[in-house]
């Protein structure tokens, strides 16, 4: 999960009386998958979660950099190549928040994050493949030559092909775990899941009639700093604080920013509140780098969403938000 810190979830309130429960935690994008989900009957809501895990494993094989079957190796490999619809429309949805946050967001990072050592270890791959002896700072002849493949508008979606030019290569970790999260979450509902809670490794969206506390950790320290109350919403962080490395006095981070090809140095974490998983993912990582000011400027372009901004100005952390 490229930028990816973990919220968890803290409490629920009471749930009905004839509701029943399940709640299992599986892995898959590289981290932890736990659903939480209510309904009248037990043994449909086992079936539905059971059916919503295998679709989350599913689209994980088809998006993971590590598996060399996957659509995505696929196409870094070859530059064209036919892909699934959901591959497509992950694709789509993840180049039109590139274009909204002016680039913040890039598919097309990987040889930046390739150079620093930090490929992403999900969707689909697995913590050991990304070590910490593999983090280093880039020379610049690299980084210069890493940074000037990075370009979204490189991607193209014509039919069903995407083609990368200019030898562009994608990862998608700042957005396929969200768009999943969605999946899983739409199925749940159409089989008369009544209530629900998706946490994918901090990526997390509930649903129903029922109000979920959600824990923000401390970038800085231990502990949770911050409660959100919420409903039919999801909930994403990106910190600077979760994979990082020091060298030579100074700290390095895997959030990069595109424009640069440093990590983004603006923020210590950022939350979003949105309608969806994926916005939340997606924006979680664009505000990061794109700061404070500019970044919820971009956030209250969009319907339904809010952010929290934490800042570490030495002695203490600044907050910026919008309203929610």
């Amino acid at each position: 999960m490229n930028g990816k810190v973990w919220l968890f979830a803290l409490a629920t309130m009471c749930c009905g009386p004839r509701l029943v429960e399940v709640d299992r935690t599986e892995f898959g994008f590289g981290s932890y998958i736990r659903i939480k989900a209510l309904a009248p009957n037990k043994a449909l809501l086992n079936r539905t979660v059971e059916k919503a895990f295998a679709e989350m494993f599913r689209l994980d094989t088809l998006w993971s950099s590590f598996l060399p079957g996957s659509e995505v190796a696929t196409l870094n490999r070859t530059g064209r190549a036919a892909v699934s619809s959901d591959t497509r429309e992950l694709i789509n949805e993840a180049l039109r928040v590139c274009a909204a946050t002016d680039g913040a967001l890039d598919i097309t990072v990987k040889p930046v994050l390739n150079a620093w050592g930090f490929t992403s270890a999900a969707p689909g791959g697995n913590e050991q493949d990304v070590t910490r002896d593999q983090w280093r700072v880039p020379d610049s002849v690299e980084l210069a030559r890493a940074r000037s493949l990075v370009d979204f508008r490189q991607v193209l979606v014509r039919g069903d092909s995407v083609l990368l030019l200019e030898d562009a290569q994608i990862d998608l970790g700042a957005v396929a775990v969200g768009f999943a999260v969605d999946r899983a979450v739409e199925m749940l509902q159409a089989a008369g899941v009544n209530q629900g809670l998706i946490d994918a490794g901090g990526d997390i969206r509930v649903f129903g009639d029922r109000d979920w506390k959600i824990g923000l950790k401390n970038p800085r320290g231990e502990g949770v700093i911050r409660v959100f109350r919420v409903r039919n919403r999801a909930v994403s962080t990106s910190g600077d604080y979760e994979k990082f490395f020091e060298a030579d006095g100074h700290r390095y981070h895997h959030i990069i920013d595109p424009c640069t090809g440093y990590p983004a140095d603006k923020c210590a974490s950022v939350t979003i509140l949105a309608p969806t998983a994926f916005a939340a993912d997606a924006y979680a990582t664009a505000v990061f780098v794109l700061g404070p000011d500019k970044g919820l400027e971009k956030v209250r372009e969009q319907e339904g969403m809010a952010a929290v901004v934490l800042v570490d100005s030495r002695d203490s952390l600044e907050t910026y938000e919008t309203g929610r």
